[in-house]
């Protein structure tokens, strides 16, 4: 366990990173971004599972972000969250932005965040975010819990959670009111034996191709799926199926993926290939 200054200085000044395959990276959040974020901001799918209304002029994501970077830690150490923009590799375009908050040296525990823009949704990219925080908090930060809160309605993110080895640990009743509407609160976690344990998930199955394509045939039912199909050239493949195949390919062929594997699972060939070591 790191001491409470060492903590305080890797959660501040360190960026989460991830494997080199990824296509994101990780920047401190400031105002330099503020155009960039307020053009995805303005798109209503963001905020479906959110209890405030889109932001609809500049100075309303100005003061959005004015809040986040007055609760980041300054010298003094004494607060407790810390937000970054996410951009992507190939072109620098700002993919959205992920945070962790009530960091707790106590318990060793924090919570995280994250919106992805809409125009961006279906391309992996939260599959990435979640890989990239959980390396930061449990091997970086050398936390012992990550904990968080969603709607229940919120199917995609609990896939995507479920996928990313969180639990569910119960339901908060009437937690989250929106537009005069109360909604129950999916809550979730994930401690530090878990993590490590799933990091060393070796898989030595014996499937072919024909096996591979099968399954995901069966959550694509719309498609023909062949030894060449993938994320990029397969339309129903979005974010959503894929933790529908990964989970499908554990139920029906015992192929446990590492979490780091899960957002590069993105073709029939590259699943064989893990497969097949």
């Amino acid at each position: 366990m790191l001491s409470q200054a060492d903590l305080i200085d890797k959660f501040s000044n360190i960026l989460p990173k991830i494997e080199s395959e990824s296509d994101i990276y990780f920047e401190r959040l400031s105002m330099d971004g503020l155009d960039e974020m307020h053009q995805y901001s303005k798109d209503e799918r963001l905020y479906e599972f959110l209890e405030f209304a889109p932001f609809k002029e500049i100075d309303d994501t100005k003061a959005y972000i004015e809040k986040k970077l007055q609760r980041m830690p300054d010298q003094s150490g004494e607060k407790n969250a810390m937000d970054w923009f996410v951009r992507r590799k190939s072109d620098d375009r700002l993919v959205g932005s992920a945070a962790l908050v009530n960091l707790n040296y106590a318990r060793q525990s924090v919570q995280w965040g994250y919106g992805i823009d809409p125009m961006l949704w279906g391309h992996g990219h939260i599959l990435q975010i979640q890989e990239a925080l959980k390396k930061f908090i449990f091997e970086v930060l050398e936390l012992n819990r990550l904990d968080g809160i969603t709607f229940v309605t919120n199917e995609r993110s609990i896939q995507s959670l479920l996928v990313c080895g969180m639990k569910h640990e119960g339901l908060f009743r009437d937690f989250f009111c929106k537009n005069g509407i109360y909604y129950d609160a999916w809550q979730y976690g994930m401690v530090a034996k878990d993590y490590h344990k799933r990091n060393v998930i070796s898989s030595s199955v014996l499937v072919s191709m024909d096996d591979i394509i099968n399954v995901v045939s069966s959550v694509l039912t719309e498609e023909k799926i062949t030894d060449e199909s993938a994320m990029e050239n397969t339309f129903s493949w979005d974010s959503l199926n894929h933790m529908a195949i990964i989970i499908a390919l554990k139920e029906e062929l015992s192929i446990d993926f590492k979490p780091g594997e899960v957002y590069l699972a993105t073709s029939v060939k590259k699943i064989l290939k893990k497969v097949s070591g």
